[in-house]
């Protein structure tokens, strides 16, 4: 996980259990409120009706008068309101305008009886006929302290229920809107943390591919400034150590032109006699073999600089003209080199030298290695890979993540003549020089060595490549 999605995440943890330590203590007190705020206003309702209907033997004086009396409480209060008589005998319905003089005081309403024995009842009791529970309430009638009646009000829960969930879920989306906005905030901040940590690795991956000038903007908090200032510092000697590197070898390998030539010289007129001088010979070998290292060591060293100018090429042109250089040698080991091309120009970003050089160093390895009646295939794709096979011993799978390091000639270069072990590390760094790679590919019997390069733009120039 990425350090942004760690700090939304943990952020998002410590939201919702605030969120949720508020919401639902808040969601708790709301339904207990609401509940009691219900029961009290039904018993207090109850208790003043019962009192208003007191003060005589029939409660509210007459029949039709209480049955007045209690229409209009029953629209008063959003309730059911019975009245008995001192006999359980119900004598008005809010919700019937002329009930029966029947018995209300049933095993079913233990309120009444309740009520009919002096005592005020509150309780909540499930209801057939509504199918959910139903808050019931009841006080006796009084007149002159004895009992001569009883008031019930009765009400559905389901209302205060219905209130109550309108209640959280207006909660609810004051939680959700809350926790947008604080993930709104954290993302700002996590982004803010976040960037200087990536322009960081951006910095480092820049740098590991030879982008010598990347750093890193020393910015964001203190600490992620501070390393990006260390790096900043480490990139600066890092430049001046390659810098100093480049020039060394680069000088070296000049300075020792001069005497290498001399050398040689020397050497051709000893070796040329008379007599003639077989130890001679061998030292014009040694000499050729050290200015060839001379001009690999030029080349690497010039393959580490990034080029100054973006630079084209047609390399099916390149391809053509190496495998032209190189069939003679081939041919003089009893070699056949083929060359396989696309039918059109195929443009990629390169200098034509530098195109030409890994094209030497791949076709001289091939032939190198090729036994006498081998065959070493390039092939050029329309998509800017070129791929080198030939038919040798093969590059044993141990070594083969060593094949392009400098220096590094493996089992099979051991046992090759000549050779100094830099031609694929030329390859690769000329080839990452211009955004290019180079890989080995599995090839069977044999090896195969593949160059890819940067496709170039459409509008490219490669007419003088």
């Amino acid at each position: 996980m990425t350090l942004r999605g760690r700090l939304l995440a943990a952020f998002a943890y410590l939201l919702v259990l605030t969120v949720v330590a508020l919401a639902v203590p808040l969601a708790v007190t709301v339904d207990r409120r609401a509940k009691d705020t219900f029961y009290s206003a039904i018993d207090s309702q109850t208790q003043v009706i019962a009192a208003s209907l007191g003060g005589s033997a029939q409660p509210g004086g007459t029949v039709a008068g209480v049955r007045r009396a209690v229409a209009t409480y029953g629209r008063e209060t959003d309730a059911r309101v019975v009245v008995t008589d001192g006999t359980g005998l119900l004598l008005a319905d809010s919700q019937r305008p002329h009930p029966a003089r029947i018995g209300f005081s049933t095993a079913g309403r233990p309120e009444i009886g309740a009520a009919l024995a002096g005592r005020s009842v509150r309780l909540i009791r499930h209801s057939a006929d509504l199918g959910g529970s139903l808050l019931v309430v009841a006080y006796p009638v009084l007149d002159r302290g004895r009992v001569v009646g009883a008031v019930r009000l009765s009400q559905p829960i389901a209302a205060v229920d219905s209130r109550v969930h309108r209640s959280w879920l207006a909660i609810g989306a004051v939680a959700a809107a809350v926790a947008l906005v604080g993930m709104g905030v954290a993302w700002l901040l996590a982004s803010s943390l976040a960037q200087p940590i990536h322009a960081l690795g951006a910095t480092a991956g820049r740098l590991g591919k030879g982008d010598l000038e990347a750093r890193a903007p020393e910015a964001g908090p203190r600490d992620v400034a501070d390393v990006a200032r260390a790096m900043n510092r480490m990139a600066d000697e890092l430049v001046g150590l390659i810098e100093a590197q480049r020039e060394f070898v680069g000088n070296a390998s000049h300075q020792l032109r001069t005497p290498l030539t001399g050398l040689r010289l020397r050497l051709e007129a000893i070796a040329a006699g008379p007599p003639e001088n077989a130890d001679a010979r061998a030292g014009l070998q040694e000499v050729d073999r050290l200015a060839g290292l001379v001009a690999d060591l030029l080349v690497l060293a010039r393959a580490g600089v990034p080029p100054q100018a973006e630079a084209f090429c047609d390399l099916r042109q390149q391809a053509r003209a190496a495998a032209d250089r190189w069939r003679p040698v081939a041919a003089e080991h009893g070699q056949t080199l083929a060359l396989d091309e696309p039918p059109e120009a195929v443009a990629v970003v390169a200098d034509a030298s530098d195109a030409a050089i890994v094209l030497d160093n791949l076709i001289e390895n091939a032939i190198v290695y090729s036994p006498a009646g081998g065959a070493v295939t390039v092939a050029v794709s329309a998509a800017g890979v070129v791929r080198v096979r030939d038919e040798g011993p093969g590059i044993d799978p141990a070594e083969a993540a060593r094949v392009f390091d400098r220096f590094y000639r493996g089992s099979a270069g051991a046992t090759a003549p000549g050779g100094t072990g830099l031609g694929l590390a030329i390859v690769r760094d000329l080839a990452a020089r211009w955004g290019g790679g180079a890989e080995l590919e599995p090839a069977g019997p044999g090896t195969c060595i593949a160059v890819r390069f940067a496709p170039a733009p459409q509008a490219a120039d490669i007419a003088n490549s």
